[in-house]
């Protein structure tokens, strides 16, 4: 994409102002010939900050429902200039995507495959569904008479739903899925790629814009504060990783599943993706306050972007769960990690001590607490 040096793209933001404990109204005006941002208090009428150049600020974080970190001020996207969303969200649509009962250490090869044909992940959560959901999700071939096989096989294993986003979303994923009978998919297609036959063809997806959206209610939906697929997490002989939200963008998603599901030694009982609030952020990491000088660094890069927590388990339950993944996580410092245990997570998909690609557990007692945070209190919030 070429851009002119006097192209702008205006968004509507809200930030917190905890000196005066109110919500602030700003606009945000990104600038991408030269990577500039300008924040304007609408409501005074004055620049927040004058046009300046910020590098590490890509134009694909500037999503609504995002928050950007501008020089450590949280702001959370509510909106965009009309001029802005039929330029950058022109016929952007929500589709609904289930990764049917495969073995798990395929999940990373299909998130990757997903999210390098620039769909973005925007919700995910592993589960089991009900025949009814399932009998709603397959509704479109009714009479069928393979229906109840295929009931039957994704209402006994785990399955993963996301909300995938993306221009035309609906008609691209299922492009990108390729035919049902795998024997018959293009080449390059998911299908073709890891299917085995018309039941286990990988991956499903809906027919129309109105399916996509009652599925996304669905799966992610509340029942008077219960979801209706519950979480997965068992809060027992476990650990916490969470990928951060600069791993999220990067990409780096599928690959880290991957490392972890082909290991030999863990497997990931629970995973979802959560937006959290700075508030939370600080509360999570409040162990590291006055202890790490990253601490506050740590809790924005934390709340200023979508991240992916996992229960992660033991193969064997002898082995001690929280030591054993930090070991596959390395060092905090992604440098250190790269000298000494170049094949960690941290080492292959960390940038710096802030963005170290995961969080994991550090004290073997906090590995049940950290998942209950994310599983219990945050997935009530």
């Amino acid at each position: 994409m070429v851009f002119d040096y006097f192209d702008k793209y205006t968004f509507l933001c809200e930030m917190y102002d905890a000196d005066a404990d109110e919500v602030v109204d700003l606009v945000l005006n990104f600038f991408p010939f030269d990577n500039s941002v300008q924040i304007i208090n609408s409501k005074k009428g004055k620049n927040l900050l004058k046009r300046v150049q910020l590098p590490p600020l890509k134009i694909e974080m500037l999503q609504i429902g995002n928050i950007v970190n501008i020089f450590s001020k949280l702001l959370h996207i509510k909106d965009c200039a009309p001029a802005t969303r039929r330029t950058l969200f022109n016929n952007v649509q929500s589709t609904f995507a289930l990764i049917k009962p495969v073995p798990s250490s395929a999940h990373g090869k299909i998130i990757t495959f997903i999210m390098k044909k620039g769909f973005r992940i925007v919700r995910m959560k592993n589960g089991k569904i009900s025949k009814n959901f399932a009998m709603e999700l397959y509704k479109s071939i009714a009479g069928n008479n393979m229906l109840p096989i295929i009931i039957d096989y994704v209402t006994t294993g785990e399955v993963i739903g996301l909300e995938l986003v993306a221009t035309d979303a609906v008609k691209k994923w299922r492009s990108c899925l390729g035919a049902t009978d795998p024997q018959d998919a293009a080449p390059g297609t998911l299908r073709h790629l890891y299917g085995e036959n018309k039941l286990r063809n990988v991956a499903h997806g809906c027919n129309t814009l109105e399916e996509a959206s009652q599925m996304l209610e669905l799966f992610f939906g509340n029942d008077q504060g219960i979801p209706r697929i519950p979480f997965r997490a068992t809060f027992k002989d476990c650990t916490c990783c969470v990928i951060k939200p600069h791993a999220v963008l990067d990409g780096n998603v599928g690959a880290i599943l991957e490392q972890i599901s082909t290991s030999g030694k863990f497997y990931i009982s629970a995973m979802a993706m959560f937006s959290v609030k700075l508030a939370n952020a600080e509360e999570f990491y409040e162990i590291y306050k006055g202890v790490l000088p990253e601490y506050e660094a740590m809790c924005i890069h934390m709340a200023e972007g979508k991240c992916i927590s996992l229960e992660i388990k033991c193969v064997d339950p002898n082995m001690n769960c929280v030591c054993e993944f930090r070991k596959l996580c390395g060092p905090r410092d992604p440098d250190v990690c790269r000298q000494l245990y170049p094949d960690s997570i941290r080492a292959q998909y960390g940038k710096n001590i802030i963005h170290n690609a995961v969080h994991c557990t550090d004290l073997p007692e906090d590995g049940e607490l950290e998942v209950e945070y994310f599983f219990k209190l945050l997935a009530n919030d």
